[in-house]
């Protein structure tokens, strides 16, 4: 069975295939973003939260934290972290809305890059500067070409667990600028799920604009979750903003 919507036949072992990340040092720099730039922060949102794992984090430091994403699969395994302070929504970060404010927002791991138009990015930008007062602080990153051409162009990965087989195999069309994820899930009693993850790669020039045009302004642009500026080696790049005051 062929299912292209990302994160459905994955969500079961996604957090086994990323076993090797260290979500306490990556939580322990995106937290300490927020607290250097935001007087007393109280309030957080996740963009793409899947499951869970920093929610979790933030709940049990006492923020209250809220995780949007468009997956199901991944948020019935974030429901198992959802406690204390951390709640969930299924929604589309393109198509979201709150009545209330939140004081920091991020989107991580890059799940800006399966924006895969300008336009789509844009659509983020607006639902998030909604939900964003004078204060507030958005921080996200993309991945970098680099990134894709070192790592996942023509490769495949294979993945056991609880009898679980996942084949993952990248490619990256130059030209487009699109990454197309492949994945093969055969299940323990012999079936097999089909997914398929598209994402685009965007440089430093395309986002800039995009936020100015929306309304932000750029803080600082970082490399791979570091307090370092990006070069040709980063992976990750990271941009810190905040809604653009009256001219």
């Amino acid at each position: 069975m062929e299912n292209r919507i990302p994160y459905t036949a994955i969500a079961e072992i996604y957090d086994y295939m990323l076993r090797h990340v260290d979500y306490q040092l990556w939580y322990e720099f995106i937290s300490s973003i927020m607290i250097d730039y935001i007087d007393n922060p109280r309030t957080v949102l996740e963009l793409g939260c899947g499951t869970g794992k920093f929610g979790a984090k933030f709940s049990t430091d006492d923020f209250r934290i809220t995780g949007v994403d468009i997956s199901l699969d991944m948020l019935r395994v974030a429901r198992t972290r959802a406690y204390r302070n951390f709640r969930i929504l299924c929604a589309d970060i393109r198509d979201f809305a709150f009545s209330c404010k939140f004081d920091f927002i991020f989107s991580v791991h890059d799940t800006m890059n399966y924006m895969l138009t300008e336009d789509d990015v844009a659509r983020v930008f607006r639902c998030t500067k909604d939900v964003m007062h004078d204060g507030s602080i958005f921080l996200f990153d993309i991945t970098t070409e680099n990134n894709i051409k070192r790592f996942f162009d023509n490769k495949t990965s294979f993945y056991k667990t609880r009898g679980i087989l996942a084949e993952w195999s990248n490619r990256y069309d130059k030209k487009k600028k699109h990454v197309i994820s492949s994945f093969n899930i055969c299940s323990p009693d012999g079936s097999v799920k089909k997914e398929e993850h598209h994402q685009r790669i965007y440089s430093i020039k395309e986002m800039t604009e995009i936020l100015a045009y929306e309304g932000f302004e750029i803080l600082d642009i970082l490399g791979d979750y570091t307090k370092n500026p990006p070069d040709n080696k980063t992976i990750m790049i990271n941009f810190i903003t905040k809604k653009r005051g009256p001219l």
